[in-house]
């Protein structure tokens, strides 16, 4: 072979190489582009389910709706998905989300894949909600019943609380235990309890929450794997991994979290889309206001707000979940955690 021909052989083989690339590249772009418009519709959805999951009424309650959040999800993702009007292709979709597990301040409740069996003796498959599953924890002094708050109810196994033995069960904020003369002896006691630090605490409560909720998620999508099963449906699932710092960030407010799994994209050339998708409530203890009484006025403070650590009187302790519904009673801003409303001119708080 002459020198060209070399040179003509080398130049299609530079050809050939450079155009496999370039399609994986434009393969690669359009399979993350794909799973972007992925990322983004079930991101919508939930967003949109949580933001019917929990509303401030107009009597400024907070109201939490399970069945409203779980409806609004549904329908926000056929209509990301574009499927909102076919409704064989709604259920289909449907069929890639196996569990909805929401939480509430005392517990928390999933969104199952069953299957019952009809008038016409017909195997269906359904979706309903789980009993209500308390966020439970366990030591050889108490039964810890806990919330997304402060407040805590305690079984309290070996009559620590009370010497006498004739109450068991407490509802009470922790931090009672830490201060409250009538618990010094349980303090003396039990200097190491969980509830006597406040890191402590938190750590073990948000531990047991997420693995909580982490168990259930495993649980009741392996189950609906195995009822898709026996359709014909067959997923390569494997719980995703949510660093633990994520987890946290919902372990103080009501909040959504949908297991989605299995979904083909990129033209169905064998890629699945899973994931763990998680939204909070916009309205959570951190949101609220609480009203102080002065002389003559009011004052409202968020709940973070330092100057409600000290001995001012509350006006109700019910919170407030708006400026507008502190206002209408009257109160002012405080202007050490609210930076806009109206002051009231006396009101010095860090000459107080």
């Amino acid at each position: 072979m002459k020198l060209y021909h070399f040179i003509l052989v080398f130049v299609i083989i530079v050809i050939s190489c450079v155009v496999v690339l370039d399609t994986r590249t434009d393969n690669l772009k359009a399979a993350v582009k794909d799973k972007d418009r992925i990322d983004q519709n079930l991101n919508t959805a939930i967003d949109d389910g949580v933001a019917s999951f929990v509303m401030v009424g107009d009597d400024d309650r907070i109201i939490v709706d399970k069945d409203s959040a779980i409806n609004s999800f549904f329908i926000s993702l056929a209509a990301s998905f574009g499927v909102l009007s076919d409704p064989e292709e709604r259920e289909k979709l449907n069929l890639y989300v196996p569990v909805v597990c929401v939480t509430l301040e005392d517990g928390y409740y999933v969104f199952y894949s069953d299957i019952y069996t009809g008038a016409d003796g017909k195997v269906q498959l359904t979706k309903r909600w789980s009993e209500r599953f308390p966020y439970y924890y366990e030591d050889g002094d108490f039964i810890y019943g806990f919330t997304l708050g402060d407040r805590i109810t305690l079984y309290d196994k070996n009559g620590l609380l009370d010497g006498s033995g004739s109450q068991k069960v407490f509802v009470m904020d922790y931090h009672e235990l830490q201060e409250g003369e009538e618990y010094s002896a349980f303090r003396d006691a039990r200097p190491g309890n969980l509830m006597l630090s406040d890191d402590k605490f938190t750590e073990i409560k948000n531990n047991t929450l997420v693995n909580l909720i982490q168990d259930s998620l495993g649980y009741y999508t392996n189950r609906h794997n195995r009822i898709a099963s026996e359709y014909g449906i067959t997923y390569n699932f494997a719980l995703p991994v949510i660093n633990r710092h994520e987890w946290e960030d919902y372990m103080e407010r009501n909040s959504m979290f949908v297991v989605f799994q299995g979904y083909p994209y990129f033209d169905g050339q064998g890629e699945a889309y899973s994931r763990i998708a998680t939204s909070g409530a916009k309205v959570s203890k951190n949101d609220v206001f609480y009203l102080e009484q002065k002389s003559w006025y009011l004052i409202y403070h968020r709940s973070s707000c330092p100057q409600l650590q000290g001995d001012g009187l509350l006006f109700f302790d019910e919170p407030f979940y708006t400026v507008k519904s502190c206002a209408e009673e009257g109160a002012y801003a405080c202007p050490v955690c609210c930076a806009e409303g109206a002051f009231a001119p006396e009101y010095e708080p860090y000459a107080e």
